[in-house]
């Protein structure tokens, strides 16, 4: 049913492109994902058409937030807080995928124009420190997110057949927050951008998650009363559970 699925779009993205200037089209298997209690990650099929060879590079990333960052310091043989600086959009999630290693592309600057690999991604916040010392803390930040799953450190790989078909896998972990998700498309050739789309996926919470989030921020109280109230029954239970094995 799948590959049914997949050869109608690929046709109808065909006639588009006969018919159109673009000289890149690209489209997902499904531009939603529903985040539930039991969420494990998700992967969308992610294809399209180019009418002049070159490397395809595709970027994922997630809605853009402000992070908090803390520099811990040993003194006195105690670890504390020494500074805490502030960083603006950052991307909640990244991932990136192309037809070869954005290292052998020869195109380090379209690559940073348009932020794409991870250490390319700019975060705005502590501009009054030195270059090296920001580096410094936005490496941590990277770093951080790479051990929860938020960004991936290794890149895809887009697979293109007749010189003009092109398909993916964009992954996605379970570390997923809610929001507008951006999908970059890049044609590269001989290290310039000749084409680029974009395209979005529409990442939401779904079921019992969503019931619980909008609880906690419409009414935080009362999640908060409930909260306690179930952690009371549930020690009580455990508790005369072990108390009657016991007996």
């Amino acid at each position: 049913m799948k590959i049914i699925i997949l050869s109608i779009h690929i046709f109808f993205l065909f006639n588009i492109f006969l018919n159109s200037k673009e000289i890149i089209i690209a489209d997902i298997s499904d531009n939603k994902i529903d985040i539930d209690v039991g969420f494990k990650g998700a992967k969308l099929l992610f294809f399209g058409v180019i009418d002049n060879q070159g490397d395809i590079v595709v970027s994922v990333t997630g809605p853009r937030k402000a992070v908090k960052v803390r520099k811990k310091e040993k003194k006195m043989g105690l670890w504390i807080n020494s500074d805490l600086k502030v960083f603006y959009d950052v991307p909640t999630y990244y991932y990136v995928a192309s037809t070869k290693p954005l290292n052998e592309l020869n195109a380090d600057q379209a690559l940073l124009v348009n932020q794409v690999g991870i250490k390319n991604i700019r975060f705005e916040g502590a501009e009054e420190k030195e270059e090296k010392e920001r580096d410094f803390w936005k490496s941590g930040i990277i770093n951080t997110m790479i051990k929860s799953k938020r960004y991936f450190s290794e890149e895809g790989y887009i697979n293109i057949s007749d010189k003009r078909l092109f398909k993916t896998e964009l992954n996605f972990s379970a570390e997923l927050t809610d929001g507008e998700y951006l999908v970059n498309t890049l044609l590269i050739k001989n290290g310039n951008v000749i084409a680029a789309r974009r395209s979005f996926i529409n990442v939401s919470k779904s079921g019992y998650g969503e019931k619980i989030y909008k609880m906690a921020m419409e009414n935080s109280f009362l999640y908060g009363l409930m909260s306690v109230l179930f952690a009371m029954i549930f020690g009580f239970t455990v508790h005369e559970t072990i108390r009657r094995v016991n007996a």
